[in-house]
């Protein structure tokens, strides 16, 4: 007999925080392959190192063991996070991403389209998305409050990643 392995519903749990009008869009690259570390999993914060970084980034007051305040407020305050890839690509090699990334770009462009207007302000978050999206958007009259990437807050970039995310943030009008 096999055993269903369980999936999250990456959508379901992302739809709970989505703003009713987004102020502010953030794309990362895919979410996690453990499920535990999905940025709207309000139940697992521990090895969540991007929901870490940018809840730190925004509120000065952020303490952790509160993740589901922290989503809470990261909505009302109209930031909503998307990924490039809706499912996980992080165990893969660079150029393998890269060429998902790129094949999911019309789709994520259309959502993109279909979530904000022209005027709201995106910040993109990894290298490769940068790279991959910031043409293709800025092409179609998208606003980037960013001309660079930003790093992923992992493997010692926590620092780099709050430093430029606040750069960012700066630019954003609420």
């Amino acid at each position: 007999m096999k055993v269903k392995k369980k999936m999250l519903n990456y959508q379901k749990l992302r739809e709970r925080y989505k703003p009713r009008e987004i102020k502010c869009l953030l794309i990362a690259e895919s979410p996690p392959e453990s499920e535990e570390r999905f940025f709207y999993n309000s139940d697992q914060e521990k090895y969540d190192f991007l929901f870490r970084s940018v809840m730190e980034a925004i509120f000065p007051d952020f303490r952790k063991g509160q993740k589901y305040e922290y989503l809470q407020r990261f909505k009302e305050q109209g930031f909503y996070l998307i990924d490039a890839v809706d499912t996980p690509i992080n165990y893969r090699k660079g150029r393998e991403r890269n060429r998902i990334i790129k094949e999911n770009l019309k789709n994520k462009i259309r959502e993109t389209e279909g979530l904000i207007s022209k005027d709201t302000p995106i910040i993109l978050i990894k290298k490769n998305v940068f790279e991959i999206f910031y043409p293709e958007l800025k092409e179609r009259g998208f606003n980037f409050v960013c001309s660079e990437y930003i790093p992923f807050p992992s493997f010692g970039h926590q620092q780099k990643f709050k430093e430029k995310f606040k750069l960012c943030l700066e630019r954003v009008s609420h």
